[in-house]
């Protein structure tokens, strides 16, 4: 009936645009050229918004892939904008979409060795002007490819858990030659590895405690508010003051490795025995409890496994202890490793 009646799909229109883009250079085509397109089908081109603006992304991709936004190409995709008409709002979006990607790959290509040159960052504000993302934007993604570049060096310096002096003296050049700060988090992840390291092989450092400690005995460590549990078979309970719990599951630590726990165990029942302090000497562990106090002799240490939640301390007589720390349970685990 289209063909009987001399009527041509409102479609077509798109696809003759198109055409014209696919056969001629950008600069030759004029605005008189896109008129014609309306005035054929009795319409304006800006009906087909989406696809005015896929036809400028495409563009805009290609540029940029092919490192072609310079000179003529510059030229060429400002003359597409004024052609297709379309809204800044539209421009703006379609620019920090596809011009966000491009440019952060090449801040990854220019930071690849840990530092950045003054040519790269020449290269890298011309590309910034180029595609038009502003300023907030660029400094953005450059920090979080900084950040992700550190994170992935800190992995890799730490594979064993540890980050020895020279390590964390290549990690500090690399921050400054970057000048982005490390995040909070990665701060404490280098700190805690870099204290495995000096528990290891630094000289260790006693501290002054209160309590009553033997002749020739100093101490390492001092932790509060430890709670001491065993685990139990069943739930007699003698009195009503009696605490059990039950199904406890605690987040077991690699200490020799940086990966994040995966494996978690689970305590059926496990009793309640004391609360208190705990004190490491480099003769014993000695937990000053409410009830009573208990030492237990580094040389009847068989094995310490460690937890997020705590440390769970294998005996070679009596009963595993289950020690639920705030903090520093794999610190206490390799100062009990390095004094045995």
């Amino acid at each position: 009936m289209q063909r009987l009646l001399g009527q041509q799909p409102v479609e077509n229109a798109v696809i003759e645009l198109n055409n014209l883009l696919a056969t001629q250079s950008i600069l030759t085509i004029k605005l008189t050229d896109l008129a014609a397109i309306e005035q054929r089908y009795g319409l304006a081109l800006s009906k087909f918004m989406l696809n005015l603006e896929e036809f400028y992304a495409v563009y805009f991709n290609y540029q940029l892939t092919n490192q072609l936004l310079l000179g003529d190409g510059l030229a060429e995709l400002n003359h597409l904008r004024t052609l297709l008409q379309l809204p800044c709002q539209s421009v703006e979006m379609i620019h920090n979409r596809i011009g966000e990607n491009a440019y952060r790959q090449r801040v990854e290509k220019a930071i690849v060795y840990g530092q950045i040159t003054a040519v790269d960052k020449a290269a890298l504000l011309d590309l910034q002007v180029a595609i038009s993302i502003s300023s907030e934007l660029a400094e953005t993604i450059f920090g979080d490819v900084c950040r992700a570049h550190l994170n992935r060096l800190i992995k890799q310096l730490s594979a064993n858990a540890r980050i020895t002096p020279d390590e964390e003296q290549q990690l500090y050049r690399t921050v400054k030659n970057l000048g982005v700060q490390l995040s909070a988090e990665a701060e404490q992840e280098v700190e805690r590895f870099k204290r495995y390291w000096a528990i290891e092989n630094k000289p260790l450092i006693a501290i002054e405690v209160a309590t009553a400690l033997q002749k020739s005995e100093v101490c390492y460590l001092h932790a509060k508010g430890i709670q001491w549990y065993e685990e139990r078979a069943t739930s007699r309970r003698n009195n009503y003051y009696d605490h059990y719990e039950f199904d406890r599951s605690f987040d077991l630590l690699d200490l020799q490795s940086n990966s994040s726990p995966t494996q978690r165990e689970t305590f059926p029942i496990i009793k309640r025995i004391n609360v208190g302090e705990l004190y490491l000497t480099n003769k014993r562990l000695i937990f000053e409890g409410t009830e009573k106090v208990t030492s237990v002799k580094l040389n009847t240490i068989n094995t310490a496994k460690v937890y997020k939640q705590g440390i769970s301390i294998n005996k070679l007589t009596g009963k595993d202890m289950l020690l639920l720390m705030n903090r520093d349970a794999d610190v206490l685990a390799l100062l009990i490793q390095r004094l045995q």
